[in-house]
């Protein structure tokens, strides 16, 4: 049986980051086990206690082995922390393609059956709605990973909303802070918001200071959320 997250949504309180680059050595988030560890301190200290680690499923230098590795150093730390850790993948159209959807069940985010699928910033790939179809075919949820970077949202919310109708749900994440007041990300978190399209808010992480950054993004976006 499928065990799903305590929902990140905007309504919930419990502390659970679905999208983050705590594992070290593996893609471009942490780069050593010590800073992985202080990574998951900023977590406790801001009050989570429930972390998705989703390393980069994009390069050809993707190791699945290295990363299984990685993670089971981390988790042990984490649990005499008292930090729940699960394993998942933040995975790319390209890469997905190359794997084909027959190994999708494999880099789900834990055993949740959700899958973290990364579009592309610059244009939305042909075959992206043929992608999500096959996903759900095999019986995975399809989570959109940060579609507030995507050129084709940004121009045309229309783009997030078939992504609703196509039954994915929405992750926007927590850099979107660093734009000005009208930055393109942060403008698009807003239009998101405001239609209500979204369905998680994610640290992801990659440096130290990133879960501050999240907790203030966690803030905007129930209070803009709230104001609707």
């Amino acid at each position: 049986m499928r065990q799903k997250p305590s929902r990140g949504r905007l309504n919930n309180t419990l502390m659970f980051d679905l999208h983050s680059h705590i594992v070290f050595g593996v893609d471009d988030g942490a780069r050593s086990f010590e800073e992985s560890k202080a990574l998951l301190q900023e977590a406790k200290v801001r009050g989570i206690d429930q972390i998705m680690c989703t390393p980069h499923c994009r390069w050809d230098s993707f190791d699945k082995r290295t990363i299984q590795m990685n993670f089971d150093s981390l988790q042990e730390y984490a649990e005499s922390q008292n930090i729940k850790l699960d394993l998942g993948f933040e995975v790319n159209w390209k890469k997905l393609g190359e794997f084909g959807v027959e190994q999708a069940g494999s880099l789900c985010l834990g055993n949740t059956g959700m899958f973290l699928l990364e579009l592309s910033d610059e244009s939305m790939p042909p075959n992206w709605e043929s992608s999500v179809h096959k996903l759900q075919s095999a019986g995975l949820l399809v989570v959109i990973a940060h579609p507030e970077r995507y050129r084709a949202v940004q121009n045309n919310l229309d783009v997030a909303k078939r992504m609703k109708e196509l039954g994915c749900l929405i992750q926007v994440s927590a850099n979107f802070m660093q734009d000005g007041l009208f930055g393109a990300r942060k403008k698009t978190v807003m239009a998101l918001l405001k239609e209500d399209l979204v369905d998680y808010v994610a640290s992801d992480a990659h440096r130290i200071g990133d879960y501050e950054q999240y907790i203030q993004a966690l803030a905007y976006c129930k209070k803009h959320a709230q104001s609707k």
